[in-house]
């Protein structure tokens, strides 16, 4: 499989985070979040405004402008 970004992914599917591609601020953003590399979220909602998933049992929304800088895998 190719890797996406985390904003193509569509509502109910699953995918694994394999890279946060930004810099130390952005990354440590995210992790304070609870998001991070080898993670498995679900997409909540992605259709209009903020994407919202689900990651370790929390539900985070995130601007499209960091969904599209988390490249994932699709699947568990």
């Amino acid at each position: 499989m190719t890797p996406k970004f985390l904003y193509e992914l569509q509502p109910g599917e699953w995918a694994r985070i394999i890279n946060i591609e930004g810099g130390r601020g952005f990354r440590q953003r995210l992790y304070l979040r609870g998001i991070k590399e080898g993670d498995i979220v679900r997409v909540i909602s992605s259709i209009r405004g903020p994407v919202v998933i689900e990651v370790n049992r929390s539900i985070i929304a995130l601007g499209r402008g960091m969904a599209r800088k988390i490249r994932i895998i699709k699947g568990r």
